[in-house]
């Protein structure tokens, strides 16, 4: 058994907080806090049987625990310090010393609602609330009707929101909801149903951006929304979102005017079956620098990668990850049935050679082994 104390960066100007998670059972966990639509971790580690870990953060609000198997629980952190105790990952766990958390676990399984000095639970119950109503709509009048619920309920309770994963959760299924709707009408063809439906969904993420922008950069609303299309490989309708949100739709970070790319630079493709150098190319390459945390930039890459393709240009586009290569920038290339797309996997270049933060989208075109410009 070992005792971990943890000191986490805060959030809010609020005091500290002690939670002590106590697994009865080997576990690995991580403790997820939120801002806005930023998503953080307060805590990830493996616990063995009997362990109990200590964590005092200045995070109040509501966080998610996530254990291995994919299961996510909601956790509200607040002013007192209290138990977690986790017994089997796969359901859900109890509490010490956190009347909140009693009450709001008791709501979620269908009992009375919290009391009402407990603001911040009965909140997040409103707001559980309001996802499920979303689907029972059907027609565009409620679909309307419903969007504006959404985003008046957003406005009016921000300052709590804000530091739960309630403003992804309402967002992601504002989207959702228009997939609900029957767009007929009396002999209109199926082209038109499919416009209406990109025109609805556009048209919501202007709205979004309006509604948040006081609060969060708008180029970090857009990148949500165009994550929630990219992520189900609707590659074709997030780029027609950003493709209407272009002054916005970027991440930012450091302008590149040079990037070094040696001839000995290591280049794989999406199976990671065949490695050759950069400098073995006879032909241009146009080099793509992507980052997981920049759906934009990775929905460009794919949308160039079918454009060269549709033109019948023979050059390959090369990703450059910001980060480690991983499986979240190889599936990338399961979203293109033309074209070519090949990786960097050479991580003493990336390290020496990428900051963490460069504003993205980036394309550049390599002729030579020679720098970039």
């Amino acid at each position: 058994m070992f005792f971990l104390v943890l000191a986490i960066a805060s959030y809010t100007n609020s005091a500290w907080a002690k939670l002590v998670v106590h697994s009865l059972t080997s576990v690995e966990l991580e403790l997820l806090s939120y801002n806005g639509l930023a998503e953080n971790s307060i805590f990830k580690g493996n616990l063995e049987a009997g362990s109990k870990h200590e964590v005092n953060t200045h995070y109040h609000g509501l966080a998610v625990l996530v254990v291995a198997r994919g299961q996510r629980y909601p956790i509200i952190i607040g002013d007192k310090s209290f138990t977690l105790k986790i017994a089997d990952p796969g359901k859900p766990p109890f509490f010490a010393g956190s009347v909140e958390n009693d009450y709001f676990y008791n709501s979620l399984k269908g009992g009375d609602l919290p009391p009402k000095q407990y603001d911040f639970a009965l909140l997040m119950i409103q707001a559980i609330d309001l996802l499920k109503s979303s689907q029972a709509i059907n027609t565009v009048k409620e679909l309307k009707a419903k969007k504006e619920e959404f985003h008046e309920f957003v406005l009016k309770n921000y300052a709590k929101l804000k530091h739960s994963d309630m403003i992804k959760r309402l967002i992601a299924q504002y989207f959702v909801m228009h997939e609900y709707v029957t767009y007929r009408a009396k002999g209109a063809p199926a082209t038109d149903i499919r416009t209406r439906y990109q025109k609805e969904v556009i048209e919501g993420v202007g709205s979004w951006i309006e509604t948040l922008k006081p609060h969060l950069p708008e180029q970090e609303i857009l990148n949500y929304c165009v994550s929630l299309y990219y992520n189900r490989s609707m590659v074709t309708l997030a780029s027609r979102i950003i493709g209407n949100f272009r002054d916005v739709a970027y991440c930012p970070g450091a302008d590149q005017e040079t990037v070094s790319l040696p001839g000995d630079l290591l280049i794989t493709d999406a199976d990671g079956n065949k490695e050759i150098k950069l400098g073995d190319f006879r032909v241009n390459q146009l080099i793509a620098f992507v980052s997981e945390d920049c759906p934009v930039s990775m929905v460009e890459t794919i949308s160039r990668v079918r454009q060269l393709a549709i033109k019948k240009e023979n050059m390959p586009v090369i990703v450059a990850p910001i980060q480690k290569l991983s499986s979240n920038h190889l599936i990338m290339a399961k979203m293109v049935s033309n074209g070519k797309m090949l990786f960097v996997n050479d991580e003493k270049w990336r390290k020496a050679n990428l900051p963490k933060k460069i504003k993205l989208p980036l394309f550049v075109r390599h002729v030579d082994d020679s720098d970039i410009r």
